[in-house]
């Protein structure tokens, strides 16, 4: 898309049910007046909602393939993705007429949804920013997922290495296996 700074930041409804959002980090340009949401359905069999792999590839192809070029033949401007209930919701301002945009996008999937509305003030935009500046100061998640305060980074230490007393001590415990008795050799004359 452009060089400026993409964000992602899950949240919890109010119902308590997951959204991700995907934000775009610029300023407001308030000409564009006029917002414009894309929902893009996908198929879900988990009780998050949330989209598998095959939904994240399909919308990265419709982003790439139709909506970057669209939004540069037009004049529109990304700035974000909630994803939620089955759907995908794509963000996008601008101040030309939203019937073009349509007619550029709907050919990818009958199943489109399209919603335009004036916003001038950008309201819907700074709700995201307001999102991500909120998980911009919360601290970062360790390893466990789990949030931890923000500590000065350290090297992990360095592996041990085995001492040769320990090795030794661990070779002279095994027992060899016993050995085994000579088989009787059967002979021809008794």
């Amino acid at each position: 898309m452009s060089a400026e700074s993409w964000h992602i930041v899950e949240a919890k409804r109010d119902d308590g049910e997951a959204a991700i959002f995907r934000i775009r980090e610029m300023k407001p340009r308030r000409a564009l007046a006029t917002i414009f949401v894309v929902e893009m359905p996908y198929a879900t069999t988990e009780m998050s909602k949330l989209p598998g792999a095959a939904a994240y590839r399909r919308l990265a192809e419709f982003e790439e393939a139709w909506l970057a070029k669209a939004c540069d033949a037009l004049g529109w401007v990304f700035v974000g993705v909630r994803i939620e209930d089955g759907s995908f919701f794509l963000y996008l301002y601008g101040d030309a007429e939203p019937g073009d945009l349509v007619a550029q996008l709907a050919p990818f999937d009958g199943a489109l949804g399209f919603y335009d509305d004036r916003d001038p003030a950008w309201g819907e935009y700074r709700t995201m920013r307001e999102l991500l500046d909120q998980a911009k100061k919360l601290p970062k998640q360790d390893g466990s997922g789990l949030r931890t305060k923000r500590s000065k980074t350290t090297e992990p230490a360095a592996k041990a290495k085995p001492k040769t007393k320990a090795r030794a001590k661990a070779k002279a415990t095994t027992r060899p296996l016993p050995k085994a008795k000579p088989k009787r050799r059967a002979t021809g004359s008794r």
